[in-house]
């Protein structure tokens, strides 16, 4: 089978070097690669074990099943990026070393952006495993791309060791790798990058750690709800109130975060059934005197404040249907089902 999936490999890495008008399409020899791809779902899983891909959002990588999902079904393979994740998720099954992988891609001579996801692949793989000085040196094999101005890309590398520092909430090697990664280009990312390192932070050295730590040049204020970010999601009503009364610079009136963490604690302490104060009615009425103006993503802060208080109610179906008569959003309404 290792000589099926490699040959399966070079037809991926050919269709990705063969020239096209179409920068859309590339052609090649698919069928035999989703039969290999069909073939290798019935062979016990052997692979890295690392996940494929870049790191997505807090650090989540895809399986090797859930990329092998993509194809199940597939008839035809014609997009870059589709033989582009098909190499990918072969190279994974059958344990390519970082050094293999590498080898491989650098025969793709036609799309510069494919070969860089590959990469990209590459120096997680070695993030992931702490392999940081080879991961480092890796970002030299960045190839130069052009879109509006010409790129070398080689922030893109150090981009993943930044995110992955972050995750781990050290501050130390973050701000060490953080001019490297053009935060002035790479807004999007960094600040993502820089959302994870506080909540992090937090969880580790605790709130008061992490307003100190925001007191940073390269962060500020704007990510102290990053800090306490873990009370919410955990649930920790009782303890989230106690943190506000005790740093009242966290509340940010002007973006009602207090309210919006308030409420995100008690519902997610509801779900968890842990024992909290009843204050619907208290946050009920906060939630009444937010500003209609403030958004929360495509829609308004306050119909989602009602919306979530109201999911935190399912033992109590008046209290449902008082937060459901207060969304103005017909399609957030119908999303509060009255028990």
């Amino acid at each position: 089978m290792k000589k099926e999936i490699d040959k399966a490999i070079d037809f991926c890495i050919d269709a990705l070097s063969t020239p096209n008008d179409n920068r859309q399409e590339a052609l090649g020899n698919d069928a035999e690669v989703l039969d290999v791809i069909k073939k290798i779902a019935d062979i016990p899983y052997k692979g890295r074990g690392l996940g494929i891909g870049a790191l997505g959002y807090k650090g989540y990588r895809s399986s090797w099943k859930d990329i092998y999902e993509r194809f199940e079904g597939k008839k035809e393979i014609t997009h870059p990026l589709d033989w582009c994740t098909a190499a990918l998720l072969l190279y994974d099954f059958a344990d390519y070393t970082e050094e293999e992988i590498l080898n491989s891609a650098q025969k793709i001579t036609y799309d510069d952006i494919i070969y860089n996801h590959i990469l990209i692949h590459i120096i997680t793989n070695l993030v992931i495993r702490d392999k940081i000085e080879k991961a480092e040196k890796y970002t030299a094999y960045f190839r130069k791309t052009k879109i509006f101005k010409e790129n070398d890309n080689v922030d893109k590398g150090f981009l993943i060791i930044l995110t992955y520092y972050a995750l781990k909430g050290d501050q130390k090697n973050f701000f060490k790798y953080f001019t490297a990664c053009k935060p002035s280009i790479n807004r999007s990312e960094v600040n993502d990058a820089k959302q994870s390192l506080v909540t992090a932070y937090a969880d580790a050295h605790g709130v008061e750690a992490a307003i100190n730590l925001c007191r940073h040049k390269n962060l500020g204020t704007k990510y102290h709800s990053d800090a306490i970010i873990t009370y919410a999601v955990k649930g920790k009503y009782q303890e989230l109130k106690e943190v506000f009364n005790k740093y009242p610079e966290l509340k940010q009136h002007e973006l009602e975060t207090e309210l919006s963490m308030l409420i995100s604690a008690y519902e997610n302490a509801k779900i968890r059934k842990l024992p909290v104060d009843d204050d619907f009615e208290i946050l009920f009425e906060r939630a009444k005197q937010v500003d209609r103006k403030l958004r929360r993503g495509d829609g308004k802060l306050q119909d989602e404040l009602f919306l979530n208080l109201g999911l935190a109610s399912q033992d109590n179906p008046e209290r449902v249907k008082r937060c459901r008569k207060a969304i103005k959003n017909n399609s957030l309404k119908k999303e509060l089902l009255i028990p």
